[in-house]
């Protein structure tokens, strides 16, 4: 708040009647008060957002490590039909078809992993969106609090100087007062010296 707008908020403040200010410091209360109260909350749904990010992150973390085992595995399996596949060049024809069982077997098996891995890609990649909306609503958050904050802080500021305000008005009031006290006894006291003097006369 400046300098300016401050000395015009304290010369407005001080025509004000003490009702008047009254009013007002109710008014702010209630501002601070709401302001405060929403404060909370985002401040609570941004914990619960940071939680969420946090699950969201060990569901993707999760999510990389059964990927690469699958495909550890997937490479494993890649080399033993390979090997499966030279094997049966050698064997006799007895083993034949004892191998292109395990062969059919084997490319069955490729054909899951390799079908396993293109879903876990795509939950990576939906991992990975929902993640980054979550920390964009996170600094949302943030700066949803930041200024909610600062609003508060000056509506602190505005409460503070109303009643300083109210303090210099009432301060006034008494010495006005003192001095309307003043001026009446002193009146008083001239209206018997006039009384004595229109009796002597």
């Amino acid at each position: 708040m400046s300098t300016e707008v401050q000395g015009y908020l304290g010369a407005t403040l001080l025509e004000a009647g003490p009702e008047s200010l009254r009013v007002e410091i109710e008014r702010l209360s209630r501002e601070l008060s709401e302001t405060t109260s929403e404060k909370i909350q985002a401040a609570e749904y941004g914990l619960a957002v940071l939680e969420e990010k946090q699950q969201l992150k060990q569901q993707y973390d999760d999510l990389e490590i059964e990927y690469e085992a699958v495909r550890q595995e997937l490479d494993h399996l890649k080399e033993a039909f390979g090997q499966a596949n030279t094997n049966h060049r050698k064997v006799a024809a007895d083993g034949e078809s004892r191998e292109e069982s395990l062969i059919q077997e084997s490319a069955c098996k490729e054909a899951y992993y390799e079908q396993r891995v293109l879903e876990l890609q795509n939950e990576l990649r939906q991992t990975r969106n929902i993640l980054t909306n979550t920390q964009s609503e996170n600094e949302r958050l943030i700066a949803i609090s930041q200024e909610m904050k600062e609003t508060s802080e000056m509506v602190e500021l505005q409460r503070t100087q109303l009643r300083d305000d109210i303090k210099e008005y009432k301060f006034r009031e008494g010495r006005l007062l003192q001095d309307y006290t003043e001026l009446e006894e002193e009146n008083i006291s001239l209206q018997k010296q006039v009384s004595m003097l229109k009796q002597s006369q």
